[in-house]
């Protein structure tokens, strides 16, 4: 891994690359001529740049997903909770009005936040401080209960991790930066609470996340496939984000965006190819060619999403399920896991 740069953008071009921890702003704008020889205003440009945010938490029997999705003239936001027993899920969806940015650029310190009262979620992190925080307070309706909870982390900790990622997309005159730091979670989790019942109140210790910020140059058409989970498995605590995004460039091992976090350590692996024989409602295979990551994902529970709004579209598809197999670290070392709970999400974008 490289050291970060100051910025990821200099000169009109983009520092490709993978880099440990994080840089101080996920900011891509001012590529010269991202779209080709199209002569477009910079602020148009800048205007293609959608962000997306993820976090994928556990507490208890319960596993969650926040998703937040910045299309500059709106935001959405969706908390998906599945109990990881029996399958059961819980979808909460909020759609905002006009804001400067949803997502922010800066990763020192910021925050991202739905501030409906039946819909109320924030994400916010500070290194100054040292902290990762999420609270959200979602009001129950007739096929889901409501939901509280307030949730920590610490940068500092020894099974915390930081990595951020510069990859071309497409072509090398547009570019995607990611972000993705795994943390342990404490805090509480409230389902069913009301004014005549406490709920059911989950104390969550160390539990292991995996928080992410994607921000690129999107095309009129973006399919993408990734699959990401977090836990602990064996006494060690793994998290891992491996993306198979359809219409993108081969990118070399060196600036993919596919990394594995385990006990604090993270190795970046090689693109891989996912497959879904009988559809993707049933089991993925997912593997590579330098033997690192060998995985199968069994499907248990879906939520689907489509949203249409003039010319903009998206369609997403999140897949609660287990993975089974082995991942190869850094080191060599063979990383087993068997039953472990985690998503696979697949999103088409139309802007």
């Amino acid at each position: 891994m490289l050291e970060p740069p100051p910025a990821l953008v200099k000169n009109g071009h983009a520092l490709f690359g993978t880099f440990a921890g994080h840089v101080s702003q996920l900011d891509i704008r001012g590529l010269h001529s991202p779209f080709g020889g199209v002569p477009l205003p910079v602020f148009i440009s800048n205007f293609r740049i959608k962000s997306s945010l993820l976090f994928n938490f556990n507490a208890g029997s319960y596993q969650g997903l926040i998703s937040f999705f910045d299309n500059k003239m709106f935001g959405l936001v969706e908390i998906d909770l599945w109990n990881k027993e029996n399958g059961r899920k819980y979808v909460y969806r909020n759609l905002m009005g006009p804001r400067h940015r949803f997502i922010p650029h800066n990763l020192e310190q910021g925050f991202c936040a739905s501030f409906n009262p039946r819909r109320y979620v924030r994400i916010s992190w500070d290194h100054k401080r040292d902290r990762i925080s999420i609270i959200f307070n979602l009001k129950g309706t007739s096929g889901s209960p409501s939901v509280q909870a307030a949730l920590t982390g610490h940068f500092s900790d020894p099974a915390s991790n930081e990595v951020t990622q510069c990859v071309p997309l497409k072509s090398r005159r547009r570019c995607c930066a990611t972000y993705v730091t795994s943390q342990k979670l404490r805090g509480t989790l409230t389902i069913g609470k009301t004014k005549k019942s406490a709920g059911q109140v989950i104390n969550v210790e160390n539990e292991t996340s995996v928080f992410s910020i994607k921000r690129a140059y999107y095309g009129y058409r973006t399919q993408e496939q990734k699959i990401f989970a977090s836990g602990d498995f064996k006494g060690r605590s793994i998290s891992f984000v491996l993306n198979n995004s359809l219409d993108s460039v081969s990118l070399q091992e060196a600036v993919n965006q596919n990394v594995l976090m385990v006990d604090g350590n993270c190795t970046t692996l090689p693109p891989v190819k996912m497959t879904q024989p009988f559809g993707v409602n049933k089991k993925w295979i997912i593997q590579d060619t330098e033997n690192m990551v060998d995985l199968t994902f069994v499907p248990v529970s879906r939520i689907y999403r489509e949203l249409s709004l003039f010319a903009f579209k998206i369609v997403v598809l999140n897949l609660y399920g287990k993975f089974e197999g082995v991942f190869k670290t850094k080191d060599g070392e063979d990383i087993t896991v068997s039953g472990f709970g985690g998503l696979a999400r697949e999103q088409l974008l139309r802007v």
